[in-house]
């Protein structure tokens, strides 16, 4: 019994060193407003954007690897079971998986990744949406911890070789963040 505890305990220590540490970043909890054009019209939705943890970066690079030998669904498999934060948009309630977060301008940006829910009727009809599953906010804030961004419901990734993430949109879906505002700190 103390061998398999030992064994537990050097496994979880092996865990635990191969999470990336948090990125120095000026907040953890950010609302914005979500507005969505589609066929049915133009729509705004209340969202709230929770990063528990950040990864920077430099730390992102070993992703690219990832999509490089296995593709989305890999980059989608090697990033289940983190909780990296959440994502409130309206009552609808997701977790996000990966929280990215760079210095620019004098601010920072970040970037919310969270998987989307593959629909039935894309995959039995074999629809190229199902090679985008990620949802993605992406906004910058100022030092005040205000400002814009973009939000792709049905998105693919790509990671260049200094780790800076670059989205691929489904057909153009995508909507704009506004009034993005910094609410609660983590540091």
């Amino acid at each position: 019994m103390k061998k398999l505890t030992t064994a537990t305990t050097l496994v979880c220590a092996v865990l635990l060193l191969s999470i990336p540490a948090v990125a120095d970043g000026p907040g953890g909890s950010f609302t914005a407003t979500a507005v969505m054009s589609d066929s049915m019209g133009t729509r705004s939705m209340p969202m709230t954007l929770v990063a528990n943890r950040f990864t920077s970066v430099e730390q992102s690079k070993h992703l690219g690897g990832v999509l490089e030998q296995g593709g989305q669904g890999a980059l989608q498999a090697a990033l289940t079971g983190r909780s990296d934060g959440q994502l409130v948009l309206g009552a609808l309630q997701m977790p996000v998986a990966l929280v990215v977060v760079e210095e620019h301008d004098g601010g920072y940006r970040y970037l919310f990744l969270t998987p989307r829910a593959i629909k039935v009727e894309e995959t039995t009809l074999g629809e190229a949406s199902i090679d985008y599953p990620f949802g993605i906010a992406v906004f910058e804030v100022d030092d005040f911890g205000d400002g814009e961004g973009r939000l792709h419901v049905q998105a693919a990734l790509s990671i260049d070789a200094d780790g800076h993430i670059e989205i691929d949109d489904y057909d153009g879906q995508d909507g704009r963040l506004e009034d993005v505002s910094l609410q609660e700190s983590i540091q």
